[in-house]
């Protein structure tokens, strides 16, 4: 039996949730039987019987969510014999109780805050002690978490995400994605959730010179979050409504059609306080469509979109840079087709199929 003990799984949207819930749907497709110890109330459990995995839900406040976690491993562990455990991040080693079995800890990035307070540093180091492998998203998490380190560095393993092989669109989608951009275009997408560091603000800026050259520029905002009252706002300050379409979440059918439409995925993440992208799979997702990408050079951004190869980097902060980097890829058409069918064939290197031996082997399962 193998066991994941995380905070994030589905339904809730968001990279780490795709990716722990994946990790078990892809594990339990080689044959392998898992356990699922996750966050969540009654809402998040009601399609947990879908699943072909049984799955144990925790709520309420975090430290009492946790013990309670902790005490249901426990006691599943005298039960049957485990082979491993993952935890989702650093946060989740608490719940998990002291074993000989081996640890897996996955590391992306954000949740390693470049200010802590001492109480949080110390806890933060004292957990990394116990994973027997620490996987991380990409070279600049990974260089993260080697800083964190007392001893053993060599635990750390780089396995870059995974995503499933993206749909073809439907006719009926993609007659909802014209409908929805309703101009000739090109077209920029951004598909995140809205915070600051994504980089949305940036390239709405970047609009105001860029509609003077394509007319018919249309940039659709794909996502919500606490940002986007904001956004919406610059975007009427700017002049740009015409050329802005703000989506909201979008289902995955849409998602899949409006990726399909897009010439250039814009997502130039930055810095904000300690938060900071850790690898960013929608630039992959975008890509097996054929889109390159703009991202930003802080964070582990440029181990997903490689520089002149896949797509472009820059500061994600500096708007005329965001600018200037956009209408290269917009004026430039092969440059743009030469990127994106790079992009597409990267792509195809994610599936989990690929990547779910790496995440056995941090286990100590397989070769």
């Amino acid at each position: 039996m193998i066991y994941i003990a995380t905070q994030c799984f589905f339904p809730t949207r968001g990279g780490i949730e795709a990716t722990m819930t994946a990790l078990a749907d892809h594990l339990t497709a080689l044959g392998h039987k898992v356990r699922v110890f996750a966050d969540g109330d009654a809402a998040d459990a009601a399609g947990d019987g879908a699943k072909p995995y049984p799955i144990q839900r925790f709520s309420g406040p975090k430290p009492w969510r946790r013990w309670r976690k902790k005490m249901a491993i426990a006691a599943a562990m005298r039960r049957e014999t485990v082979e491993g455990i993952f935890a989702d991040s650093w946060k989740s080693l608490d719940a998990i109780p002291p074993t000989d079995r081996p640890i897996a800890m996955l590391a992306h990035g954000s949740e390693f805050p470049k200010t802590a307070s001492a109480a949080k540093h110390a806890r933060l180091t004292a957990g990394l002690e116990r994973p027997a492998t620490i996987i991380a998203n990409s070279d600049f998490t990974a260089d993260q978490v080697r800083a964190l380190l007392r001893d053993r560095p060599g635990r750390v393993r780089i396995v870059l995400p995974s995503i499933e092989a993206q749909p073809e669109p439907t006719p009926e989608a993609m007659a909802r994605a014209r409908a929805l951009i309703d101009a000739p275009g090109p077209v920029i997408t951004t598909l995140a959730r809205l915070e600051p560091r994504k980089g949305v603000d940036r390239t709405l800026q970047a609009l105001t010179g860029l509609s003077e050259r394509h007319p018919g520029l249309v940039y659709v905002v794909a996502g919500a979050g606490e940002d986007e009252g904001r956004l919406k706002s610059l975007a009427s300050e700017l002049g740009m409504e015409a050329h802005v379409r703000f989506a909201g979440r979008v289902d995955d059918d849409l998602r899949a059609a409006l990726l399909a439409a897009t010439d250039i995925f814009s997502m130039p993440v930055r810095r904000e306080g300690n938060s900071v992208e850790g690898f960013g799979l929608t630039y992959i997702e975008a890509a097996w469509y054929g889109a390159p990408a703009l991202a930003g050079r802080e964070g582990g951004a440029a181990s997903a979109v490689l520089d002149g190869q896949t797509g472009l980097l820059c500061d994600g902060d500096d708007a005329a840079l965001v600018e200037a980097a956009l209408a290269r890829l917009l004026d430039d058409e092969p440059l743009r087709h030469r990127l994106g069918a790079a992009a597409a064939a990267r792509a195809r290197d994610f599936v989990w199929d690929a990547h779910t031996p790496e995440y056995l082997a941090a286990i100590g399962i397989g070769g």
